[in-house]
């Protein structure tokens, strides 16, 4: 038998290996479908509103750390397994069967359901034949295997080690426990370093990549089509764990209350009649004056034409909704859903998508929020009940229709010099368009009216403008408002975005030098 400490810093070591297997995807052909259903394990035990205060204060840091927190988690908890089990398996061999068996069934428990979902759907949209849920359960017990082999391992040095001989005057140079403590700390460490700095300075590079790409501000106004590199890109996934699909093993069903389920080719999709449109997207869980919004020109099928192609909805229909490869799901109301403006797109500011942003298909409903566009599509199924969608399951809002915004692109330092200063940015509304714009210099006492350039479609944003000379060195506090096509001003109450989007004045407070 061994101590709780050198048990869990030998479930540790084991632990840190398992968990990296979990994440390359090993044994499930590279798809790290277990390591996503840890998240979404993850996610669901995350209550709603810190989940929603991460976002906003962390943005694109959010879940990087939350998906890296996750994985330190795992490795931590077979560390206290494996202390647990060497405090009552008395052999190696025992220790090593004990820890593969609780640990596989753990895993099993709370990953093999929604596991094999996410492998079958990548396969389905990879056109790979399987059994998934036999492939995940072969997985989950070699992962167990991975973990209780170096720690059984571990134990086994521990119980073989030499006795000392003290040294003169009856003292030992080291203790025997010291010793031992020392040991299993250096090999843990051994074991455990390299895969450890590899996962934080991944996780490093790519958050600090993306807060670049995300967070970098302009000083002016931005171009009214955002350049497809530029184009926010939030998804359910942690980073780098997005789905990569090959369009030629690609193809999209359509099933459910139908008259004819049919299955489409990527090139049979692009050869019905296309659709362009500029559109704006915005992100559910954009704060107010933030960056989750940006405007393509986009190309695809009119969904309308799909569903007809299979013989149309039947007339209990009451949803479509939507299954895509990396296990996300959304619906929409049947209305929705044959509205000539809902795509399906597969083109980008003309290109086709790139990956992150949905390649080869993703779903575009003009006036709802970005959550109600999902990407990686692979099935459409026409239901007769209120489907609800991943994000709508935790509580995020099932609408998520638009709401009214502006915000300030510029100025962006806070103190300026005396004269004439730019103030602009940007104003949405959804497929209400945006009838003017207002800004305030005195914390919103009074307002005058911004120069609005015209849309570049019913469905985007617009860009606003004004010159203001202040009155004189001081404070000032900055507001912008806008009213929507229907003539209804912007909500001025503040809001956070849980559930159905932020509300409130973007507010800047700058300095004007004397």
């Amino acid at each position: 038998m061994v101590g709780l400490w050198p048990g869990f810093l030998a479930g540790l070591a084991g632990g840190v290996l398992a968990a990296a297997a979990v994440a390359a995807g090993l044994f499930t052909g590279g798809v790290p479908a277990v390591a996503l259903a840890l998240w979404d394990r993850w996610l669901r035990l995350v209550p709603l509103r810190l989940f929603s205060l991460l976002l906003v204060t962390l943005k694109f840091a959010a879940k990087p750390a939350a998906f890296w927190g996750m994985l330190a988690a795992l490795a931590v908890g077979w560390g206290v397994l494996g202390a647990l089990v060497a405090r009552r398996a008395s052999r190696p061999w025992r220790a090593a069967a004990a820890a593969w068996a609780v640990s596989s069934g753990l895993l099993a428990l709370l990953a093999l359901g929604p596991a094999s979902g996410y492998l079958a759907a990548r396969w389905q949209a990879q056109g790979v034949e399987g059994r998934p849920v036999l492939t995940v359960a072969l997985a989950l017990a070699a992962y167990g295997g991975i973990f209780a082999l170096p720690y059984a391992g571990l134990l086994g040095l521990l119980r073989r080690r030499p006795r000392l001989r003290p040294v003169a005057g009856g003292a030992c140079g080291i203790t025997r426990r010291r010793l031992l403590g020392r040991s299993v700390l250096m090999l843990a460490a051994a074991t455990a370093a390299p895969a450890a700095a590899q996962w934080l300075l991944g996780a490093w590079v790519k958050a600090v990549a993306a807060a670049q790409s995300a967070l970098a501000k302009v000083t002016g106004l931005p171009p009214e089509v955002t350049p497809t590199d530029q184009f926010y890109v939030v998804s359910k996934n942690p980073p780098g764990f997005d789905p990569v699909l090959d369009a030629r093993r690609w193809t999209l069903e359509v099933s459910g209350l139908v008259g004819r389920p049919l299955r489409l080719t990527y090139d049979e999709l692009r050869a019905l009649p296309a659709v362009e449109q500029y559109q704006t997207l915005e992100c559910i869980s954009n704060e107010v004056g933030g960056d989750l919004i940006s405007t393509a020109r986009w190309k695809g099928a009119r969904l309308r034409d799909v569903l007809l192609m299979a013989g149309g909805p039947a007339a209990t229909a009451v949803k479509v909704a939507f299954r895509c490869a990396d296990g996300y799901t959304e619906s929409l109301p049947i209305g929705d859903a044959l509205n000539p403006t809902t795509l399906l797109a597969y083109e980008m500011n003309g290109e086709p998508l790139p990956p992150r942003h949905g390649f080869p298909v993703r779903l575009l409903v003009p006036g709802l929020f970005g959550m109600k566009n999902p990407k990686w599509i692979t099935r459409i199924e026409v239901v007769n009940y209120d489907f609800r969608g991943y994000w709508e399951a935790s509580g995020w809002s099932d609408e998520a229709v638009v709401k009214t915004m502006s915000k300030f692109t510029t100025p962006t330092r806070t103190s300026l010099p005396p004269g004439e200063v730019g103030l602009g940015g940007v104003a949405y509304a959804g497929d209400r368009g945006v009838r003017k714009v207002e800004y305030s210099t005195d914390g919103g006492r009074t307002w005058q009216p911004a120069e609005v350039k015209p849309p570049l479609g019913p469905f985007t944003w617009v860009l606003w403008a004004a010159l203001w000379t202040p009155a004189g060195p001081g404070e000032y506090v900055l507001k912008v408002r806008a009213t929507d096509g229907a003539g209804v001003l912007q909500p001025a109450r503040e809001s956070p975005p849980l559930p159905d989007g932020a509300t409130g004045y973007h507010t800047l407070r700058i300095r004007i030098r004397r």
